[in-house]
């Protein structure tokens, strides 16, 4: 493997923007070597608001895990999210045609599938993953090529979301000099980085509760059967104490993550906490407990809206395997009992990423689950992010390299251009 055989995975979120670099390790584990976790600003929900303010945060970034990797970063996985996202499973049915299974017949079938689903002019296919192949009506078929049969049926999970949304976010990772070598849903990238094999066959939801929206992703019998996405994250807990406490909303994030708990009867003893009031700066200390009663109803909303989705996929009863957690407001306190409470009592655990070496310690909570996952993925297709660049180049920061390959060259080309035509 050489130095530049490294991948990349880029979360650019609601309220953080996190890249990870990484090398692909010969057991199949990932060892970290560079995390760039940064504040978002210029996106809501998954959606591009400001321009300028994300294209300056991804910079950020980048640059981050580039000077802690000490590697250049030339293009990544970036996740996509938000509350356009849609799903649905299809099918596709093709008659083989020599009694055998051959590539261009997997190709066929897959393809009508796709072909089923309804698709506006406005949307786009994100993913199209195959849940189940059958070959002559006996299903459970994995492998399909080389079989004979007559028939080859295929179930598929299709992900579709809105194009100028994907388009958005897109050109401002372009614009802030990383190629988007895949863009991914968050949630199945995710689930890469927490969830358990064992999980997936059991039949698992997994629930990402990001800043401004909380990513579903549902497995049974190994493979993906629901994704969707909730437009309500941590961030509306961060705006509930804000408003109930007023204080500004960088102080009510760092009392969440500090004194945050998901339930007020978890809170222990009169534990107090200090607080500055917005506008007239007075200082005031308030029970830790009521912290918690301003964060349950609302984490209590975003898990009976996951409850929903789920009964309106009619899902929850294949869920034996319990739920597992990720995302940053995850880490509070008693999320995880809150979650089965709501979920009528099914196991719940907070999940982390796993099988990494190197700085793993760097990437060890939920926060960075998302970005790990990409970088898992990466590695599983074999994309690696890291140019064959000249010796010495391994710190020129993203934007200047775009800078340079993308205004100055040309400018050079056309000049060499113009001097050739001259008589």
């Amino acid at each position: 493997m050489t130095d530049a055989a490294y991948v990349a995975g880029l979360d650019v979120g609601t309220t953080k923007i996190c890249t990870v670099i990484a090398r692909p390790s010969a057991d199949g584990s990932l060892e970290i070597l560079g995390v760039g976790l940064t504040p978002s600003r210029g996106i809501k929900r998954g959606v591009v608001v400001d321009r300028q303010h994300v294209i300056e945060a991804i910079q950020h970034s980048v640059d981050k895990a580039q000077r802690m990797a000490d590697v250049p970063l030339a293009g990544a996985y970036v996740g996509i999210t938000g509350d356009h996202i849609t799903s649905r499973n299809a099918t596709g049915r093709v008659h083989t045609t020599a009694g055998e299974v051959s590539p261009a017949d997997v190709e066929k079938v897959i393809q009508s599938a796709r072909d089923s689903v309804p698709l506006p002019a406005d949307r786009q296919i994100i993913h199209s993953i195959v849940r189940d192949f059958a070959v002559d009506g006996q299903r459970g078929v994995k492998r399909p090529v080389g079989m004979s049969g007559n028939g080859l049926d295929v179930e598929l999970h299709v992900v579709t979301g809105m194009a100028s949304v994907i388009d958005n976010l897109e050109r401002c990772v372009a614009d802030a000099g990383i190629v988007v070598q895949q863009r991914v849903l968050e949630p199945l990238a995710t689930s890469l980085a927490v969830v358990t094999d064992a999980e997936r066959s059991l039949g698992v939801v997994l629930i990402d509760i990001g800043g401004g929206t909380t990513d579903v992703a549902v497995f049974d019998d190994g493979a993906i059967r629901h994704t969707s996405a909730i437009p309500l994250g941590g961030e509306a807990v961060t705006r509930d104490l804000a408003r109930l406490l007023r204080v500004s909303h960088e102080e009510a994030e760092q009392v969440k993550r500090r004194f945050g708990y998901a339930m007020g009867d978890m809170v222990p003893g009169e534990e107090m906490v200090q607080i500055t009031e917005v506008g007239t700066g007075a200082e005031e200390r308030v029970p830790r407990r009521l912290l918690a009663e301003i964060a349950q109803p609302r984490l209590e909303e975003i898990l009976y809206l996951v409850k929903e989705d789920l009964r309106g996929a009619r899902l929850h009863e294949l869920i034996t395997g319990g739920a597992v957690l990720s995302g940053g407001t995850s880490q509070l306190d008693g999320t995880a009992r809150l979650a089965s409470e709501v979920l009528d009592g099914i196991p719940v655990r907070v999940g982390r990423p796993r099988n990494l070496s190197g700085l793993a310690d760097s990437v060890s909570t939920p926060v960075y689950a998302t970005g790990v996952g990409l970088a898992m993925m990466a590695s599983q297709d074999g994309t690696f992010a890291g140019p064959v660049a000249p010796a010495g180049t391994a710190a020129i920061p993203s934007r200047l390299r775009h800078w340079w390959e993308h205004g100055i060259l040309p400018r050079i080309d056309a000049y060499l251009q113009r001097i050739w035509k001259t008589p």
